[in-house]
């Protein structure tokens, strides 16, 4: 699995192997239609049997980490969710003496979510929350959750960052570093641009209809681009043949890379239109590095990231007519959208990943000092 939660771990191992820091990410092996080459990675990777169920059996992972931990005896553990990586780490705590940090990415703790409401999900997490050193919020999404769950968690705020450097060139504005088989209906400034999974949360079906309302009726070539694959694909797909617009909704598929850059570069806007929650989508963020505004639902995470009427739009979840308003406002009004990006741009510049890996670090570092000086008085007693 390669998703926002991989791409967070990744980025700050990454920051960490370049500050000299030793790096191990302990993660499932590859699915099978997967091929990880871990040798490729700027640091170690360790993989452990996938886990068989989040409900039964969870403690026998422990050996895993503990394992590792004989090997490689790391001063903090940071795991990557509550439940269950944070409830291991909680459960080995005490033998591991090393400073147990957890970040929720938002899934894991969604109340009402079906991760929590498994059978013993909400007691492990609550659990591995009052054990834990810190706990890191990404977002106001999480910290809400968290404090749902444990009021005492020790919460921290420490956002997802982004990684600036592709886009601090101009963007691709000529034919010759276009990516190879884009749809040549996508011309640069000319579409709007989705980017995601294309999931039903993820409200796609929604940007359809608004699209369909907005759209001027003379061909401008104005497109809409739906980068991302999911199971909802065909069912989209029929969704804009229905509504008499496929001719100006493009399909591209899942992109990364210099492809997922020059759409991001090149779009006219993008667009999230999730109609439920968000904890921090790092598709904002990236839209933001390539000075791009963002029209967003009015939404639990997005409210945190897109500034109405700064960096872009935000509009009522669930309704296609606020959100064919946004576009067609979007389209013809210029110096708003010169404005919106570069205040996006800006945005992006304060999350960039090394000053968000170093307030990581120093994280890691006062813990380790509170424990260092909780240890002899603990000794004492």
């Amino acid at each position: 699995m390669v998703g926002g939660q991989e791409l967070v771990v990744d980025a700050l191992a990454r920051q960490f192997t370049d500050r000299g820091l030793e790096v191990v990410v302990l993660a499932p092996s590859a699915r099978r239609r997967f091929v990880a080459d871990d040798r490729r990675l700027p640091y170690r990777v360790v993989r452990h049997r996938r886990f068989v169920s989040t409900r039964r059996f969870i403690d026998w992972y422990q050996h895993a980490l503990l394992n590792l931990h004989r090997e490689f005896p790391f001063d903090v553990l940071h795991c990557h969710s509550v439940h269950p990586c944070g409830y291991l780490g909680a459960s080995c705590r005490d033998r591991l003496n090393a400073a147990l940090v957890v970040t929720s990415h938002g899934g894991d703790i969604r109340e009402g979510g079906a991760r929590i409401l498994k059978p013993g999900a909400r007691s492990r997490a609550i659990t591995a929350l009052r054990r834990a050193d810190a706990v890191v919020s990404i977002s106001r999404f999480t910290e809400q959750a968290l404090r749902r769950l444990e009021p005492s968690a020790r919460i921290v705020t420490i956002p997802n960052g982004v990684d600036l450097s592709p886009f601090d060139n101009p963007p691709f504005d000529n034919h010759a570093a276009r990516p190879p088989g884009l749809d040549p209906r996508i011309q640069p400034g000319r579409y709007v641009l989705f980017l995601g999974r294309l999931h039903p949360r993820k409200g796609v079906d929604i940007l359809l209809k608004a699209w369909a309302a907005s759209r001027p009726k003379t061909d401008s070539g104005e497109m809409l681009a739906i980068a991302g694959d999911g199971g909802e694909r065909d069912a989209l797909s029929n969704q804009a043949r229905q509504l008499g617009i496929l001719p100006s909704v493009c399909f591209v598929g899942r992109v990364a890379g210099a492809s997922k850059v020059w759409l991001l570069q090149n779009a006219r806007c993008g667009c999230i239109p999730s109609r439920d929650w968000e904890a921090f989508p790092l598709v904002v963020m990236e839209a933001f590095a390539a000075g791009k505004p963002m029209i967003g639902t009015r939404i639990r995470g997005l409210e945190d990231l897109i500034t109405h009427g700064r960096t872009g739009w935000l509009v009522a979840p669930e309704s296609p007519a606020d959100l064919a308003s946004a576009l067609s406002e979007m389209w013809v009004d210029d110096r708003s959208m010169l404005n919106f990006g570069a205040n996006a741009r800006r945005t992006a510049l304060e999350h960039g990943w090394p000053s968000i890996a170093a307030r990581h670090i120093a994280l890691y570092q006062t813990t380790l000092d509170q424990m260092s000086r909780s240890r002899p008085a603990a000794k004492a007693a």
